[in-house]
């Protein structure tokens, strides 16, 4: 009877010390299971808080590396969890007609939108709701790695993404070669709450951005803000920035010819600044990419991003 109590004394007490282990070391690094499952791209589950009232900024991040929120001044979310398509970023390769458009993986925060990505692995050494936060993501054909990097500028109301791409194998290569390589972020139209009225987009040759003009009358002074999604390093790359509707955009490519795929570069996009009088610009998805000839094996491209409350 002694040796029982003993034992089951012996037990509980390993128990113990190795919860109190697991809780002062902590996650460093946590796997994510975000590959398929949809619902994890909108979840927010880093929380970066900073100022208040007019200088107020709320930024969140999923694990699988979305910008879920986004939110500055106080009570105005640039980008909303209100909204079913948010912010996200793809890989696709090919070049037409030499390689066939292929998409890689891509993850555009809409529950339904996240396919060929395994899952995410999260590295957030100071614990949850901090930075540095790094996430990475590997292909599920295990030929592409993306590693996000995610940083701020309180004063300048920005979130800084740094995102690098590496080939792990040949996979997709031919006898003509390994195919060009494209990384794009985007978002989806929804300044100032998904405020419609007088809301545009517009672009330049690396930025693409998306702002609510408060007009020459008192009564829409409290809106009138805007999100700009700026290239700030390409990597050597070719950045093209784009405009298309959410019907029309799509990272993964329905047909060769789709417009807004993820390797179709112009097809479809629409003229800039759009007019609020016939297009409503939260109907509206704002795209920037980056073209590479090809990644060799083992080497990796790295660019950076800032989105930019204005």
């Amino acid at each position: 009877m002694k040796d029982k109590v003993f034992s089951k004394v012996l037990v509980q007490t390993q128990r113990i010390v190795l919860l109190v282990i697991l809780g002062l070391c902590g996650p460093a690094v946590v796997p994510q299971q975000g590959g398929f499952v949809a619902k994890a791209s909108t979840s927010c589950d880093t929380v970066l808080t900073s100022g208040s009232g007019a200088t107020l900024e709320i930024v969140c991040i999923s694990n699988e590396g979305n910008l879920v929120r986004f939110e500055s001044p106080s009570g105005f979310e640039q980008i909303g969890q209100s909204d079913l398509l948010r912010e996200g970023y793809a890989i696709c390769s090919g070049n037409l007609p030499t390689f066939p458009n292929t998409p890689e993986g891509y993850d555009d925060g809409d529950v339904s939108e996240e396919g060929l990505f395994g899952p995410a692995t999260v590295i957030q050494p100071g614990g949850t709701d901090t930075l540095p936060l790094t996430i990475v993501r590997t292909t599920t054909s295990g030929t592409y790695e993306l590693t996000q990097s995610f940083a701020r500028d309180t004063l300048e109301r920005s979130l800084i993404i740094t995102m690098t791409i590496k080939r792990l194998n040949t996979a997709d290569c031919t006898s003509a070669g390994c195919p060009p390589v494209r990384l794009q972020r985007a978002f989806a139209g929804g300044v100032d709450n998904v405020t419609s009225t007088n809301a545009a987009f517009a672009r330049s040759v690396d930025s693409v951005w998306e702002w609510i003009d408060p007009g020459s009358s008192d009564s829409n002074a409290t809106t009138g803000h805007g999100l700009h999604l700026s290239n700030v390093a390409n990597g050597g790359a070719t950045p093209i920035t784009t405009v298309y509707t959410r019907s029309d955009y799509d990272p993964k490519i329905v047909g060769a010819d789709s417009a807004g795929g993820g390797c179709v570069v112009y097809s479809g996009q629409l003229s800039t600044p759009t007019n609020p009088a016939s297009v409503n610009a939260t109907t509206l998805v704002g795209r920037l990419m980056y073209f590479f000839n090809s990644i060799p094996l083992n080497h990796s491209e790295t660019v950076k991003v800032v989105y930019e409350r204005f």
